[in-house]
């Protein structure tokens, strides 16, 4: 079976570009595949990317995806199946294209998601193409409540994947001098993109009530239309913690587990995500998680888990139980550790979506 794999960008990094990379590595062993997108560099430099990812044009909007339907237009000889990672370019260029059988992996709300950043003309924009776009294709989402979004029609649930063996235990004493940071503090850890919905400001402010406690932020505050504007004024409102405040910036995903080794705990406080890769990967290292409570969290956790907040009293009172308990911090840890491992593998993600595309590719078949 061949099957061409399509996405926005790799070289911005993001959750859905580490689970498409990774996945796409995995199927590779099991299928013939082609993985094509689009440069947010541009210029032809491609030293971030995977070294199997072809780029065929620049990230800017719309030419970009004129590029990527010429792409996958010219692979759909031969090609079996088209698989596409990201709704905003791959999905327009594919259906442009007129590519059959079409599968996509939804990451994150198909409106909610662009309308956080862009308000209601967004909203009423993909409200109106919505049907267009995922009409004939087989829609997966990796979270079960984006499911919901698609009404009765039937979609495809298959989780992120993490590959665990990215994560071996390492000593924090020795994670925190390779980096450079203080070896002798509580250290709470965020990966991500530092934009809005992600509320980072709730880590400053959580900081600002746990006296000594550091923060470790590992993301850029660079993102197009966003630039630093909200982190600026983030750091500002919580001037007093900033010598407490480790900002590093965007790094290369293979570098994620030696900042996560040397954190105390993790928090995520997004409260709009599918699944997310931030998360799984802060349990795949064994580190006790506190997150927002949302329908998102909600499925990565073992049920009955205490890993949410509701407000920030919430927060502070759970973070200063872990930070002043630290064999229960890396037993909980160590749960949230064998949790990843049994229910959210690299290989399990992998075989489900074999599976489907052989059903696709049958299905096709039978149809004409």
């Amino acid at each position: 079976m061949k099957v061409l794999f399509v996405i926005a960008h790799l070289d911005k990094g993001g959750g859905q570009a580490v689970q498409a990379r990774q996945l796409v590595d995995r199927l590779s062993r099991r299928v013939q595949g082609e993985f094509i997108g689009l440069s947010a560099i541009g210029g032809g430099d491609t030293r971030t990317l995977d070294p199997a990812f072809r780029v065929v044009g620049r990230l800017r909007f719309p030419g970009g995806i004129r590029e990527l339907e010429r792409a996958i237009r010219e692979r759909l000889p031969g090609t079996d199946l088209v698989q596409v990672f990201d709704p905003y370019y791959a999905l327009p260029a594919a259906r442009l294209a007129r590519a059959r059988p079409l599968v996509v992996r939804l990451g994150a709300h198909p409106i909610e998601d662009l309308a956080s950043r862009f308000g209601a003309p967004a909203r009423i924009f993909l409200g109106m193409a919505n049907p267009w776009l995922y009409a004939d294709t087989q829609v997966v989402v990796n979270a079960r409540h984006l499911g919901g979004e698609f009404g009765r029609r039937p979609v495809t649930f298959i989780p992120n994947g993490v590959d665990t063996s990215r994560f071996p235990p390492a000593e924090r004493a020795t994670a925190r001098a390779a980096l450079d940071l203080p070896p002798d503090v509580p250290i709470a850890a965020f990966t991500g993109k530092i934009i809005p919905r992600k509320n980072v400001e709730d880590l400053y402010w959580l900081a600002q009530n746990l006296p000594g406690l550091h923060v470790l932020l590992v993301g850029t505050d660079q993102e197009p239309y966003y630039g630093d504007r909200y982190h600026r004024e983030v750091r500002r409102a919580f001037s007093d913690v900033l010598p407490r405040v480790h900002h590093v910036g965007e790094v290369e995903m293979e570098r994620i587990p030696q900042y996560l080794a040397a954190a105390d705990l993790f928090v995520f406080p997004s409260r709009l995500e599918g699944m997310p890769n931030s998360v799984l990967e802060a349990m795949a290292a064994g580190l006790p998680v506190i997150a927002a409570d949302t329908p998102a969290h909600r499925e990565v956790f073992p049920p009955g888990d205490g890993s949410f907040y509701v407000n920030r009293a919430a927060l502070l009172a759970r973070a200063t139980a872990l930070v002043g308990d630290p064999r229960a911090s890396a037993e909980e840890g160590a749960r949230n550790r064998r949790w990843v491992e049994s229910h959210f593998s690299l290989e399990a993600a992998a075989d489900a979506y074999v599976a489907l595309y052989e059903r696709v590719v049958s299905g096709a078949s039978s149809r004409g």
